[in-house]
């Protein structure tokens, strides 16, 4: 019975050797694969824990079989991902994997009633859950660390073309997806703050003009500036009569003193490295009176789970690394860089994914449904937005 188990074994080990070292690093696994792998080999490991420490019975041979077929079932989740991220020969490797780890379990629970493979037995659960420190290690804590230490990627904002206004694969799309809620917002402060149209707006970081150019649209004359070049083509491609764009650096505007009545820093604090800065000469270009509006990212354990990590679970194209959680600000930091630059907070507010059947498809699917949508909500734990208004 051991030499029959023997190969089984040793086939699985090797295949899944050739599935981690080859295709896994080759394609770079998304957090649910990381995440998935984890749980996968640990339930695995789990419940070899009962041959190994448990008498045979029928009490212990119903919960075996009973996680045999839960182990089973978990490893089979990522078939989503696999049907559209993996080649042929790794399908190949994840068919065979699927049908050996049944074949070893069964095989394992065969020797455990036999009396034979002891030592099997015991070393098996070990050795898996080795694995899965392995995984852990090297796909969630060895990938946070990369990400981390590559700081934010601010060089996928040239390569996204159309796909600032277009499709559901990209992380973008969520900006889109929240853009509603952001404009309406920027547009009841203008209007509360006696901004109304034909007074001039800078966007800074405009990005594609997902803000810049509704508010042209609706009489304002917006300058929309930016460090990526690609952005403003996809900017001015879509751009009604009142958006002007052009190359702009958020840490030295070339703009005059009080030269707007509004200034937009929405999605870009958390992009630069010296966040106050831009708040500065965000100030410095204001008018006595102005509104300078703001959205970014709290530093805290729900804005890193997701706003770093749950990107990844809601879209399959775009770098780990389009946030870095050291790069968020606290609101009360922000707050100071306002004050220390004559400006008054003059509101806060939080903003979250509505959670409901568009957010669940999206999950399911990675992919950002149409009806993906936004809310303000009080508290700012993640996402936050506001205005300051200066003295």
């Amino acid at each position: 019975m051991t030499a029959f188990a023997l190969p089984l074994v040793a086939a699985q080990a090797v295949l899944m050797l050739v599935d981690e070292a080859v295709f896994h690093r080759s394609r770079r696994l998304g957090a649910w694969e990381s995440w998935g792998h984890v749980a996968d080999s640990a339930a695995f490991a789990l419940v070899m824990l009962i041959p190994a420490f448990l008498d045979p019975a029928p009490e212990t041979a119903r919960l075996y079989a009973a996680g045999v077929i839960a182990s089973t079932i978990l490893v089979t989740k990522d078939q989503w991902i696999h049907a559209r991220e993996c080649g042929g020969n790794e399908h190949w490797v994840h068919a065979a994997l699927f049908a050996l780890h049944p074949c070893v379990m069964i095989a394992v629970g065969a020797l455990w009633f036999a009396g034979e493979g002891a030592a099997l037995r015991l070393a098996l659960p070990f050795a898996v859950f080795g694995l899965s420190a392995y995984q852990w290690a090297y796909w969630i804590g060895g990938r946070r660390a990369r990400v981390e230490a590559a700081g934010v990627d601010n060089e996928f904002y040239d390569e996204l073309g159309e796909r600032w206004h277009e499709g559901d694969g990209h992380a973008i799309a969520l900006l889109r997806a929240e853009t509603p809620t952001r404009l309406a917002y920027i547009r009841e402060a203008l209007r509360t703050e006696g901004i109304g149209p034909g007074a001039s707006v800078l966007d800074v970081g405009c990005g594609g003009g997902l803000i810049s150019n509704p508010l042209a649209a609706a009489g304002f004359r917006v300058k929309g500036v930016d460090l990526s070049p690609r952005s403003l083509e996809a900017a001015r491609s879509r751009a009604p009569q009142g958006a002007l764009y052009a190359p702009g650096n958020a840490l030295s505007l070339d703009e005059p003193d009080g030269a707007y009545d509004a200034v937009l820093l929405m999605d870009i604090l958390e992009h630069v490295d010296e966040p106050a800065r831009a708040v500065a000469e965000a100030a410095r270009v204001l008018k006595p009176g102005g509104a300078l509006f703001f959205h970014t990212f709290n530093r805290t354990p729900e804005a890193w789970l997701l706003a770093v990590k749950g990107i990844g679970f809601v879209s399959h194209e775009g770098p780990a690394n389009v946030h870095a959680y050291g790069m968020f600000i606290k609101p009360r930091e922000l707050e100071a860089a306002g004050a220390a630059n004559g400006l008054a907070l003059k509101d806060l507010t939080g903003i979250r994914p509505v959670l409901g059947a568009p957010f669940a498809l999206s999950l399911l699917r990675r992919r950002v449904h149409p009806e993906f949508a936004f809310t303000l909500t009080p508290s700012t734990r993640v996402g936050y937005l506001g205005r300051f208004v200066k003295a």
